[in-house]
């Protein structure tokens, strides 16, 4: 199943009411503490950056196939547009996606295969 990139680039609207370019950038991963994943982007010219929880992945995972790195772009994609929209500031407390997150936009996403 192949799915379209629909959060490596998108717009959104801040809490100003101006629409925001968003593009993914890259992603990587963290070698210590849980692992977790990273994904980059850049809104606007600025950096961001949505972490997923290595713990929380290996905890959704079981069980089920794994996300591919474009479901994983995607999780990570509509989690920043949420807190975007929300006006939420976005550092490392806000884009960090734990167990219900992770289950939420998975389902949200239809990847709860």
């Amino acid at each position: 199943m192949t799915n379209e990139p629909l959060y490596e680039r998108f717009e959104v609207l801040g809490s100003d009411g101006s629409r925001l370019g968003v593009e993914f950038v890259r992603s990587g991963f963290l070698a210590q503490g849980d692992r977790p994943e990273l994904f980059f982007f850049r809104i606007d010219g600025e950096e961001a950056v949505v972490g997923i929880s290595g713990a929380s992945l290996a905890r959704f995972e079981h069980g089920r196939r794994r996300l591919s790195r474009e479901q994983k772009i995607a999780l990570a994609g509509r989690w920043l547009k949420r807190q975007i929209e929300a006006a939420m500031p976005l550092n490392s407390r806000s884009l960090y996606i734990q167990d219900d997150e992770l289950a939420n936009l998975a389902n949200e996403l239809d990847f709860t295969e």
